[in-house]
């Protein structure tokens, strides 16, 4: 199975002048989307993104050895009933080579490698787990919630660097996945909460969360009129199982997307390149005169924005990336960003909100709170009243429970302890 490749996806002649003459078609994108999972209705928007992730970006390797990945890993977060494992199974069958694993059933070795006893050799052998044996394919995790907090641990080297590394027993291996991912979790509390912010409702590390490219929230909220659609669109499917034609059958998708995997390399033209760096640089100082400095995005996204950006142009089966591309990769990624990463204080996007939890409006209000108490502490000493500290942010311009929730916050990271009733003190 770790030799299994795309060239195993066997491609006529006939087939692949059909492929180059579906590759010209000027509403090909629609197409494909459409042909993604007819059984579920809407999510236009993710349907494209797991399009652009089935073809993927290109792994560039440097002369000094260093890797960059190529592969899109996507993470879909959603309300139960929402068609996330539906879209899971139905990618499986389309992508070549694609394996499927489902959350309480993974440990941290199913997904890596396991290092068993060998009966006949009488010694330790290695056993791929599905990342590795996915190589060059697709691994689509469903349930990345119930799984235990170590065994999600055992995932940040294969998403990133792409290796698995192994030291148990007398084995010390390294073993190569470059595996694409599409997972899908639920919300903290089982669904989303419409009044809560939605970076906190997300019960994932951080670092494993900033390795996926794009975070789709679904939500499930009641609106008139799209329930009436999607209840017609469902029940005309229950009574004529075949009403939802797909436009591009299952398994020439399949070909298409081993085609434009293995024969297109597409190279970022200038205009490209631009596009994606205006944005960024945008995005980055938009809020340059305020005190509050956010971080809108990282170089990660970025990176993320090119291998969109790449795999915007293989689907076209284009040689170059253009404008265009870039302006698809762009509108995916804000799309993400605007749903999860917006700071409620400032309206501001801010990349924090998503992969540490605390919004950089916050955490000044730490900072500031952390300054008032050195000053408090050469004036009065090393033991606090609370009402002091109180007293002088509120002249600084914060509000009693932004007070106490900074505080909190302080006394749970273990910088503070109460030593008596309404005193603090530094540790």
């Amino acid at each position: 199975p770790v030799q299994e490749d795309f060239s195993s996806v066997e491609i006529s002649k006939e087939e692949e002048e059909k492929i180059k003459e579906l590759a010209k078609d000027p509403k090909i994108y629609t197409k494909l989307v459409r042909s993604i999972a007819t059984s579920i209705f809407g999510y236009e928007k993710i349907k494209e993104a797991l399009i652009l992730q089935l073809v993927g970006g290109l792994k560039k390797e440097r002369g000094d050895g260093m890797v960059t990945r190529g592969d899109l890993h996507i993470l879909l977060i959603g309300d139960p009933g929402s068609g996330k494992s539906q879209l899971l199974k139905r990618i499986t069958k389309i992508a070549p080579k694609g394996r499927y694993v489902s959350g309480k059933g993974v440990s941290g070795a199913g997904l890596t490698a396991a290092v068993v006893r060998d009966e006949f050799l009488g010694g330790w052998s290695l056993e791929a787990g599905a990342l590795v044996l996915a190589n060059k394919g697709f691994c689509m995790i469903d349930e990345m919630d119930k799984m235990s907090h170590e065994d999600r641990g055992a995932m940040h080297e294969a998403l990133e660097q792409q290796t698995v590394s192994i030291s148990k027993a007398n084995i010390q291996a390294t073993l190569v996945c470059r595996t694409t991912v599409l997972a899908a979790a639920n919300p903290k509390f089982g669904r989303f909460d419409p009044y809560d912010i939605l970076a906190k409702q997300i019960d994932l590390p951080p670092a494993l969360i900033n390795r996926f490219d794009l975070i789709f929230p679904i939500k499930d909220l009641p609106d008139k009129d799209k329930d009436e659609k999607l209840a017609s669109y469902v029940l005309d499917l229950q009574q004529n199982p075949d009403s939802q034609k797909q436009e591009i059958d299952t398994e020439f998708l399949k070909k298409f997307i081993a085609y434009a995997r293995q024969n297109c390399k597409p190279i970022l033209t200038d205009v490209a390149i631009e596009e994606i760096k205006n944005y960024y640089v945008d995005m980055r100082n938009a809020g340059e005169e305020e005190s509050i400095k956010a971080v809108p995005m990282s170089a990660r996204q970025l990176e993320g924005l090119v291998r969109l950006a790449e795999a915007s142009a293989k689907v076209r089966l284009s040689n170059k990336v253009t404008k265009k591309d870039s302006k698809r990769a762009i509108d995916l990624l804000h799309f993400c960003l605007s749903q999860i990463g917006i700071d409620p204080e400032t309206g501001k996007i801010d990349i924090d909100r998503i992969t540490t939890g605390i919004a950089a409006s916050e955490r000044s209000k730490i900072i500031t709170i952390r300054e008032l108490i050195g000053e408090l502490e050469n004036r009065i000493g090393k033991t606090i009243p609370i009402d002091d500290i109180v007293k002088e942010a509120v002249e600084q311009g914060m509000n009693e429970g932004e007070i106490e929730n900074a505080i909190e916050k302080l006394k749970r990271s273990g910088d503070l302890f109460e030593p008596k009733r309404g005193f603090i003190q530094r540790i």
